[in-house]
Parts: structure tokens; C-alpha cells; sequence
């Protein structure tokens, strides 16, 4: 007998909580830049940096998607305001 075949699920859009289906590039500069980096260290307000020291023309995709949870948790705590 074969073991039952299971599905396999994708749990991304958990991962990064309620308001997943926002796209990074519905993201403004500022609102990417309103989190600080979790890849470079590069704190609120400033761009990153590449690891040469130089500034990067785009932010990180870790601080890009730390930004739209962080958007993601300010609006369900105004609703539940």
C-alpha cells in the first residue's frame, strides 16, 4: 500500500501577516523607508547601503516587506480603535 498523498500548501502570504496581497511596489519611498533595515542596519529615513558603503537606489526586499507589515499592523490597530 502507498501512503496517502498529501498537498502542499504555501504559507507566504502568512508570513507576512493580514495585508500580504498589498505589492512592494505599491510601496512609496517613504513609506519603505519609514522602518529600519533588517539587512543593512540603515536606520529610519535613510536608504540603504550597499556593502561597499555606497548608497543602494533601492531599498532591501526584507525592509520593503518589513515596511508593508508594519503598515499592515498600524491600519488593524486604527480599526480596532
Amino acid at each position: 500500500m502507498l501512503p496517502p498523498v498529501y498537498g502542499i500548501g504555501q504559507t507566504y502570504s502568512r508570513s507576512l501577516g493580514i495585508f500580504a496581497q498589498m505589492k512592494r511596489r505599491e510601496l512609496t519611498p517613504q513609506q519603505a523607508s519609514s522602518v529600519a533595515c533588517p539587512t543593512c542596519g540603515a536606520s529610519v529615513g535613510e536608504p540603504c547601503e550597499l556593502h561597499s558603503g555606497g548608497p543602494r537606489s533601492k531599498p532591501h526586499v526584507d525592509r520593503e516587506f518589513a515596511a508593508i507589515e508594519a503598515i499592515g499592523s498600524k491600519q488593524v490597530r486604527m480599526s480596532l480603535a
